[in-house]
């Protein structure tokens, strides 16, 4: 009895390293681009070696997220590789590396930019042959304005409607697809636009860190940031190894702050294969953070975190990890995104 108990708790460790997915987001791949937004190519490079090297299977993006939901597995260490705002040096530089080791990935587009013909932007030529070769183009909303900030006098539908819907018709009229897979630009959304986008079939992804899971809220979708101060390789490696905590949708509290205030963050998680004893949370403004702990009745585990000093940018986060049991090296993760609108340009 007891080696059938241990096996089964083996089953159910191993299923959740099968059942998660690391998302990964760049956008420029260009040493002479904006820092904070770019990678160079050698560094590129590097982080594609070290994918291959730790033997992470690159996954494509709308497949994944259709077993992720129908709940069937991925291959162990599975990654996707994402692109926002399509820029040039992804054709140019980038689709090159990934060809060679025949990996997909995914591009977030902006059509108002493409058809504008801005030179930094890729054609509608080029983004065809990219999906013509096996990846996948999707919508990173029309015009790349900050979704959040709704014109007072257009209701959420109309703003929607012609920032998400309209770029996901344009994307229909020039490439024939639909993936109804929205990258949200900036990474910024509030909870009315996540509930818009479930009744209208989106999935959406955001810039707040940690791998996702079937429970995973899939109109809030975290992928790790990998360029600008997110390019080293050492830290991308621990991300790599990451399962999502058992946090449903629920949970995913308001975004959007009322002020710089000292949000508070509370999160009740199964007690299932990490250390409740070293979960610890973090703000991405000052580190590690005060993280209350208790057990419930039911088995749960009962986490609220704050942190010490308001929110000093424009967006921030609170991110909550702890050690696996069953997987050693490997963190369960979960990330909430704050978002101070009095930041004009975050």
């Amino acid at each position: 009895m007891i080696k059938n108990l241990i096996t089964l708790l083996f089953f159910l460790g191993t299923a959740q390293v099968n059942a998660q997915l690391v998302i990964l987001q760049y956008h420029h791949v260009d040493a002479s681009t904006p820092p904070a937004t770019s990678i160079s190519p050698d560094d590129f490079a590097s982080h594609l070696q070290l994918l291959e090297d730790e033997g992470m299977q690159i996954v494509d993006l709308a497949t994944a997220m259709q077993k992720i939901q129908a709940g069937e597995s991925l291959p162990d260490k599975a990654v996707a590789i994402t692109f926002d705002d399509a820029y040039r040096s992804v054709y140019d530089t980038a689709w090159p590396m990934l060809k060679e080791r025949q990996w997909p990935f995914t591009v977030f587009v902006n059509p108002a930019f493409v058809d504008q013909q801005y030179n930094s932007i890729m054609s509608w030529d080029e983004l065809k042959t990219l999906q013509d070769a096996g990846n996948v183009i999707a919508n990173h909303s029309m015009h790349h304005k900050y979704l959040i900030e709704r014109p007072a006098d257009i209701p959420l539908n109309d703003w929607m409607n012609q920032e998400v819907e309209a770029a996901e018709t344009r994307l229909e009229e020039k490439l024939g697809t639909s993936h109804r897979l929205l990258a949200y630009p900036y990474g910024e959304f509030n909870l009315a636009m996540t509930a818009w986008l479930k009744d209208h079939n989106y999935l959406a992804f955001g810039q707040h860190s940690g791998p996702v899971g079937k429970v995973s809220h899939m109109q809030a979708i975290p992928r790790f940031p990998a360029a600008g101060v997110y390019a080293n390789t050492k830290t991308l490696r621990t991300k790599l190894y990451t399962m999502p905590f058992a946090v449903g949708p629920q949970q995913l509290q308001e975004p959007v702050l009322p002020d710089a205030s000292l949000p508070a963050l509370s999160l009740t998680i199964p007690l299932q294969d990490f250390y409740a004893s070293q979960l610890q949370c973090f703000a991405s403004s000052e580190g590690k953070i005060a993280t209350e702990k208790e057990t419930q009745a039911d088995g749960g585990l009962k986490v609220r975190t704050q942190a010490s000093e308001p929110m000093p940018g424009g967006r921030s986060r609170y991110n909550c990890t702890a050690p696996s049991k069953a997987h050693k090296g490997w963190y369960y993760w979960y990330s909430q995104l704050w978002i101070n609108k009095s930041v004009a340009n975050r």
